[in-house]
């Protein structure tokens, strides 16, 4: 496995309760103080299902705020969209969660386990897939190091070397945007609400952190991102509440600002001879939507499943199974995460005219509310996961 990423330490931890041997190699050092992560992520009921089955729920709830409600507007158009977790008969929408708490504790798991091999400040150099095992090749403090495995697991990001040593080709859109990335207070906000406002530079979100804390996501154009970053605090806070187009009271509290560019990556196969790539070695999808770190996890449980109870995890048929499973899920969230930022910084008429019926349609129409709430949930697509064959039950 290479990564100890929240994917990988997931996948890691999925794998080890299987009674599986794993070494986990990670390039940096082991966390000593928090990363240093801004970013909320937010956790579908389907990834909180994927980590308790995993046994890492448990520390991850006390750092989680639970979301029961989410407004999603746009600007210019009337009225917004409401989603409520009691109209979808769910406890919460989703759990907002620190980046750098997350990490922290899915790292400190790893370690829990007592059966996972962890190399720190370990480099991958190279693999050379055989009838048999796959041979990784190492470069770590004491020097070069040759591991044989069954399998080979990607979970090293969206730069993914495990992926270009197994030939595997992405097709790449950059948005030409960046995502400014913040914490804050909104004393008037209630608690449990995550706001999703989209504009023609790009979406605005704000995510709860519990209490009056919040992360806010501002996409921008690259340069202007750039700017936005360097403004006084204030100045910051005044130029987000203008682009929020809604009433959020008085903002305090800025945290430091963090500068991510967006792209969407896709890789052309999941699998090749001994190796699978999991998470942002994948897939990486627009932040609209919250929906990248949920399909990673969702890879999770598809690999748990499919390697369950097999005698050679790393043969073709087995990783080609794998690779089934997860395809309609990758296209579905790649392609509306795409469309949803491309509709939205689309100036045309017609493209706005059909977005904000779109939009009046799910304002007024519960069944269409709870539809959506149960796509983007990723129930769903679990369910078909762990079902024969990994079609619908």
């Amino acid at each position: 496995m290479v990564g100890a990423g929240l994917v990988g330490s997931a996948t890691a931890c999925a794998l080890a309760a299987q009674g599986r041997r794993v070494l986990v190699v990670e390039r940096r050092a082991p966390l000593t103080a928090l990363p240093d992560d801004v970013r909320g992520l937010v956790l579908a009921p389907a990834s909180v299902e994927v980590l308790e089955r995993c046994g890492l729920w448990a520390p991850l709830a006390s750092h989680a705020a639970p979301i029961r409600h989410i407004r999603i507007s746009e600007r210019g158009a009337f009225g917004c969209v409401r989603l409520d977790a009691a109209e979808a008969g769910l406890e919460a929408l989703g759990w907002s969660c620190p980046a750098d708490l997350m990490l922290s504790e899915l790292n400190a798991a790893l370690v829990r386990t007592g059966t996972i091999e962890i190399s720190w400040s370990t480099r991958f150099v190279d693999a050379r897939a055989g009838a048999e095992t796959v041979t990784v090749e190492l470069a770590t403090a004491e020097g070069p190091r040759e591991v044989a495995a069954q399998l080979l697991v990607g979970a090293d990001g969206a730069r993914s070397l495990v992926r270009h040593a197994a030939g595997i080709e992405v097709d790449r859109v950059d948005y030409g945007q960046s995502a400014v990335v913040a914490n804050l207070d909104a004393p008037a906000l209630a608690a449990d609400l995550a706001i999703e406002h989209f504009t023609a530079e790009g979406p605005l979100a704000l995510l709860p952190r519990g209490g009056t804390r919040f992360v806010s996501v501002q996409c921008l154009e690259r340069a202007h991102a750039q700017r936005a970053a360097q403004l006084a605090p204030q100045a910051y806070l005044e130029r987000l509440a203008a682009r929020a187009g809604q009433r959020l009271g008085e903002l305090d509290g800025l945290g430091p600002r963090r500068v991510h560019a967006l792209a969407r990556q896709r890789a052309r196969s999941l699998v090749a001879a001994r190796t699978v790539i999991v998470g942002n070695a994948a897939n990486t999808v627009h932040p609209n939507g919250a929906q990248g770190l949920n399909l990673g996890l969702r890879d999770v449980a598809a690999l748990d499943a499919v390697l369950r109870d097999a005698d050679d995890i790393g043969s073709r048929t087995l990783l080609a199974s794998y690779a089934a499973r997860r395809a309609p899920d990758h296209r579905a969230i790649g392609t509306f995460t795409h469309l949803a930022a491309q509709a939205f910084a689309s100036p045309l008429p017609p493209v706005r005219w059909a977005r904000r019926a779109a939009l009046a349609a799910l304002a007024h129409a519960p069944p269409l509310r709870r539809r959506l709430v149960g796509e983007l949930s990723g129930l769903g697509a679990l369910a078909r996961l762990a079902a024969p064959g990994g079609e619908a039950p």
